[in-house]
C-alpha cells in the first residue's frame, strides 16, 4: 500500500513538473523575442483580394524579406525596380500589446505605418493595417 502511495506522488510530482515545463516555454517566449529572424512575404491580400499591384515595393510576395533585430531594428530586402533592393533606417516598435509601428525606406521611399499583429507563431506572421481606405493582410512565414 504504501509502495501504491509513494508511486502515485512521484507520478503527480512528474505531471507537475512536465506542465511546469511546458508553461514557461509560452511565457520566457513573449512577442518581441518571437519576432525576431527573418520572415519571407508569402501572400498580400487587399481588402480580402489577394493583391495584383506589383508597384508596392514592400508588398511583392516571394521576393520580399522582413528581418526584426534585437534593438529594434528592422531590414526589408525586395526586389523593385528590376533589381534587388534592402532597406535604409529602418525600425519597428511596439505601440501596444499587438500593434508595431514599421519605419523604413527603399528608393527614397519613406514607409511609416501601424500594423496589427493578427497572428503570431514561431513559424507564421500576420499583420494588417490600413492605408488610403484599403485594409492589408501581410502573411509572412519562417523557416525556424
Amino acid at each position: 500500500m504504501r509502495r501504491k502511495k509513494n508511486w502515485n506522488i512521484i507520478r503527480r510530482l512528474i505531471l507537475l513538473s512536465a506542465f511546469s515545463l511546458l508553461l514557461s516555454t509560452f511565457i520566457c517566449c513573449d512577442k518581441e523575442e518571437m519576432l525576431y529572424g527573418s520572415w519571407n512575404l508569402q501572400t498580400v491580400l487587399k481588402n480580402g483580394e489577394p493583391l495584383n499591384d506589383s508597384l508596392a515595393f514592400n508588398l511583392i510576395p516571394n521576393y520580399t524579406y522582413y528581418t526584426f533585430f534585437y534593438a529594434n531594428i528592422l531590414t526589408v530586402d525586395t526586389y523593385a525596380k528590376g533589381q534587388p533592393a534592402s532597406s535604409s533606417n529602418g525600425s519597428y516598435r511596439f505601440i501596444d500589446k499587438s500593434t508595431l509601428e514599421l519605419r523604413f525606406t527603399i528608393f527614397y521611399i519613406n514607409y511609416n505605418f501601424h500594423a496589427r499583429i493578427k497572428k503570431l507563431t514561431q513559424r507564421e506572421l500576420h499583420l494588417e493595417y490600413d492605408d488610403n481606405g484599403n485594409t492589408y493582410l501581410m502573411k509572412l512565414y519562417t523557416n525556424r
